[in-house]
């Protein structure tokens, strides 16, 4: 009979521990990802509604640290805003995806883009939510069309 007494006063005391694990884990795993940087829409331009862009062009490398992916332009750092769908970020590698073209972090990378000034009121209309740790003075916004740029480092 004590036998039976112990093996069910562990049994309850184990069911509870087990299931809040369970429950930790599901938790974890249906947490939505976020993206470490801003993402926007960017309409698609057709011969009917053509999408007007002025042609401006920006240069920078890119460097993940503190959970935070940065874009750098050789003078100052700026929180990366991308067009939905054309960015992903691989924590792991720390390797940085532009439409299928992967970008370790400190290569340079030239696209179509330009440079402004962070507006919180501006901000609201991206998607992802950064911490504000992440979010600097200025913001790399970019249009699309990456191009590697290969310095020689001698």
């Amino acid at each position: 009979m004590r036998k039976n007494l112990f093996r069910h006063s562990i049994l309850v005391i184990m069911l509870p521990l087990l299931a809040s694990c369970t429950t930790i884990n599901h938790q974890a795993f249906t947490q939505q990802i976020s993206e470490p940087f801003f993402t926007y829409h960017l309409p698609k331009s057709t011969s009917e509604k053509p999408v007007i862009v002025t042609p401006t062009a920006i240069t920078t490398e890119f460097k993940y640290e503190n959970e935070c992916l940065l874009a750098f332009d050789g003078t100052r750092w700026m929180t990366p805003v991308f067009p939905e769908g054309h960015a992903t970020f691989d924590i792991s590698n720390k390797t940085l995806e532009l439409l299928g073209i992967s970008y370790q972090m400190g290569e340079v990378v030239f696209a179509g883009g330009n440079i402004s000034n962070y507006d919180r009121d501006k901000a609201k209309t991206y998607s992802n939510t950064l911490a504000e740790k992440c979010i600097t003075e200025y913001l790399a916004k970019f249009y699309g069309d990456y191009e590697k740029i290969y310095l020689d480092r001698d």
